[in-house]
């Protein structure tokens, strides 16, 4: 990239040449990198700014304390699997089970494991996306 490509880019985004910038994946701007957090023990930078964090960890707060819980018995609506099959795949400290909601009405769609949420969350919730993912899979 040239010294004129980049300017213009910079000029685009409104980047001052001296701070460093990073894009948040939730509001989708440009901002200093020091409004993102370090995520494990400093390795790298969270992938939201610290305003879309805390914007969504008390969406995620509000549902999970306005929703009743999984009954004992609960298993996986995607993978099938029970809590014990599942528990620890969030982390240690977690439960086996994710607040399922759609991030447009911000309503409650189920109580899934952390990994099928994971997964339709790296789908973007587009059903689109999974039937092409699907499509992929069958022709292997």
């Amino acid at each position: 990239m040239n010294s004129d490509q980049l300017e213009f880019f910079r000029n685009f985004y409104s980047v001052k040449p001296d701070v460093e910038t990073k894009f948040c994946g939730k509001c989708g701007k440009n901002k200093p990198v020091d409004s993102f957090r370090f995520r494990d023990r400093g390795a790298y930078r969270r992938t939201e700014c610290k305003d879309c964090e805390k914007r969504l960890g008390k969406e995620r707060r509000d549902l999970r304390t306005s929703t009743p819980p999984p009954p004992e018995d609960h298993t996986c609506p995607i993978c099938g699997g029970t809590g014990e099959e599942v528990k620890g795949k969030g982390g240690l400290k977690l439960g086996p089970w994710v607040c399922d909601h759609d991030h447009k009405t911000k309503e409650f769609r189920g109580w899934l494991c952390h990994n099928c949420n994971r997964s339709i969350g790296n789908f973007k919730d587009n059903v689109e996306l999974l039937y092409s993912a699907i499509k992929y899979l069958k022709k292997i």
